[in-house]
């Protein structure tokens, strides 16, 4: 079959080079995002040039290959920075190699860029949540263009496409969208292993937090009451000690009932709970402090009718009331909290978005373990009970923030 073995070897290269190398280099590291995209820059650019130094031609300047896949991995799992590199490479590497299939490219990858600004625009939240569906569609629009670019070269060239060209446009398509799909999974898999461990991690120090709570109250009454039975203390340095013990035993006291919430929050009793009268419910209680800490609280219901959830009222409450009053806490000279609610396929998802401090990707990789705060004064456990509650119901928190610009807390339970 003509070109198809050419077009396998690609596949090979970019399933070796531009993905298990990258399993291999990123499964155990912590690298801050920047890192993260420059490795991605690099291993989607040696693929495409790869791919392109080992193509199949079939007609006067045209070459073909799969150098358009690992262009778009390193656009979804790079961002646009990694893309706009990645291209530069691109077009620069083809203008090398000659033939009249260089503008055919450019003008290729102008029409990409440009649909994925429109993408972006339209469904803000594809191109982050649906990467398999955002992937397969670019990757068909990009070989619906290259064939169309080929058939009017063919037809200039030699006044007519033979069936063997034909065949050899449809297996391209083909291969190229298997190699995608087949990339993605793969790309999808590995994250889906990498939060696992990281939840599985994050499961064995909760474990200790007992332990842990048990000590704190063990270690400073007992410490607080040999100080008091000491004759060494002036009676001038009582009352100081008093007082610092008393802020201590508050201190302890907030452990111990943080970790009590955590050691509770287990879904109870379970009911159909109205989500649109709870979150209204949520939103007038935490109204006070928005208005003291100067926030506005907006709220957008894309729905006409939101579903009921079989949950326990007061721990979805707990839940949401603890991530608002992070957010408005967040926002230190005042700011925004939006709160939206939409459903997507049969998932019920409430994003709430601060514009608040921040916080790096080493900091969100930490939320949820225990005695982790970006607080001066948080122990960590209340957001640990968010976490335990949303498994509980079989759902998941996805958070994503940038320093300086605020944090989005994304909580997605199954509708039914």
């Amino acid at each position: 079959m003509v070109g198809v073995s050419t077009l396998l070897v690609n596949a090979f290269i970019i399933i070796i080079i531009c993905i298990l190398f990258y399993q291999v280099s990123w499964m155990d590291r912590t690298d801050e995002k920047a890192h993260n995209a420059i490795l991605i820059f690099l291993l989607a650019t040696v693929a495409t040039v790869l791919c392109m130094t080992f193509p199949f031609h079939v007609s006067l300047g045209y070459i073909y290959d799969l150098r358009l896949v690992p262009i778009i991995l390193c656009f979804l799992y790079g961002g646009y920075r990694s893309l706009f590199f990645t291209s530069i490479v691109y077009l620069t590497y083809r203008y090398y190699l000659g033939g009249a299939g260089f503008y055919a490219s450019v003008l290729l990858c102008l029409i990409l860029v440009f649909i994925i600004f429109i993408l972006q625009y339209v469904f803000p939240g594809l191109i982050r949540k649906r990467k398999m569906v955002t992937g397969m569609f670019l990757i068909f629009v990009a070989c619906t263009i290259f064939i169309i670019f080929s058939i009017f070269n063919e037809i200039k060239i030699n006044n007519g496409i033979s069936d063997i060209i034909t065949q050899f446009f449809i297996r391209y398509a083909v291969i190229n969208l298997f190699t995608m799909w087949l990339s993605l999974y793969l790309i999808e898999a590995m994250i889906e292993r990498k939060k696992l461990k990281e939840e599985m991690n994050r499961s064995e120090k909760m474990r200790i937090i007992g332990e842990l709570a048990a000590s704190v109250a063990h270690d400073v009454v007992h410490g607080f009451m040999q100080l008091l039975g000491s004759d060494k203390i002036q009676e001038s340095k009582k009352e100081e000690y008093l007082q610092i013990m008393m802020a201590e035993l508050n201190r302890a006291q907030s452990i111990i009932t943080d970790y009590l919430s955590l050691a509770k929050s287990e879904i109870g009793t379970r009911e159909q709970v109205n989500m649109e009268q709870l979150i209204q419910q949520i939103v007038t209680i935490v109204s006070p402090l928005a208005l003291l800490n100067g926030v506005e609280i907006r709220c957008s219901i894309s729905m006409t009718e939101l579903p009921y959830l079989h949950t326990d009222p007061e721990k979805i409450k707990q839940c949401l009331i603890n991530i608002m009053k992070n957010g408005i806490e967040a926002m230190t000279n005042g700011g925004i909290l939006q709160v939206n609610v939409h459903k997507r396929s049969d998932d019920f998802i409430i994003d709430i978005i601060d514009t608040g401090i921040g916080m790096t990707s080493e900091e969100v990789k930490q939320l949820g373990m225990p005695f982790y705060s970006t607080k001066e004064k948080g122990t960590g456990l209340g957001t640990m009970v968010c976490y335990s509650i949303i498994r509980g119901l079989n759902g998941k928190i996805e958070v994503t923030s940038q320093k300086g610009k605020g944090t989005c807390f994304s909580i997605i339970i199954p509708a039914c």
